[in-house]
């Protein structure tokens, strides 16, 4: 018994609005078992994410930041850690415009850390924020993450949303990788949900 060429037509209209019906309930099924892959982020997760209350909130418009705290004076290793936040920022490429670097002092910087870190990457962006709201906070994850993890090195570096929202912390001896490895994600997924 042969076919039509109308059964056939019908046959594949069928199949192909049937077909993922099918699929999407033998997912869902207990003996299929999918797990969608998630992301592996590479920092502390801060959950659920804290708002960093900073002065100069405006500035930075719609832009995710790498946020870094500075001491009063920026000796070799935070020097090496911000030539690297400029690599990080390099090379993100064309998405560069959607990140920010915010180097974060409480005390205000020597002049001449200042000039150094200027000389480093003159897209930096300083800020000095003397009201102490924002350094409660960070000192806040700074406890919470070091009580979760073991980890006893203090956190120096913070991935935050456009909100100002702080979602991902790095000890001080993390790896500049990792931040570049989660900043890449955050971007890419954010270019995606804004296109």
């Amino acid at each position: 018994m042969s076919l039509s060429r109308q059964q056939i037509t019908l046959l594949g209209i069928f199949a192909l609005f049937l077909g993922p019906v099918i699929l999407v309930m033998l997912m869902r099924s207990s003996w299929w078992q999918y797990q969608p892959a998630g992301m592996k982020n590479q920092g502390y997760l801060v959950q659920p994410p804290v708002h960093l209350p900073l002065e100069s909130a405006q500035e930075f418009g719609d832009k995710w930041l790498i946020l870094y705290t500075l001491d009063q004076n920026c000796d070799q290793a935070c020097i090496d850690h911000i030539t690297s936040l400029r690599q990080i920022h390099r090379a993100t490429g064309r998405k560069g415009k959607h990140l920010g670097i915010v180097l974060l002092n409480d005390t205000g910087l020597d002049s001449r850390s200042r000039s150094e870190i200027e000389s480093i990457y003159p897209d930096f962006q300083i800020l000095i924020e003397t009201s102490g709201s924002a350094g409660a906070v960070l000192d806040a994850i700074n406890t919470d993450m070091m009580t979760d993890t073991g980890d006893s090195n203090q956190v120096h570096t913070y991935i935050l949303d456009p909100r100002l929202n702080i979602i991902l912390a790095y000890g001080a001896n993390s790896d500049p990788s990792d931040i570049h490895k989660d900043i890449k994600m955050l971007l890419k997924w954010s270019e995606q949900e804004t296109s």
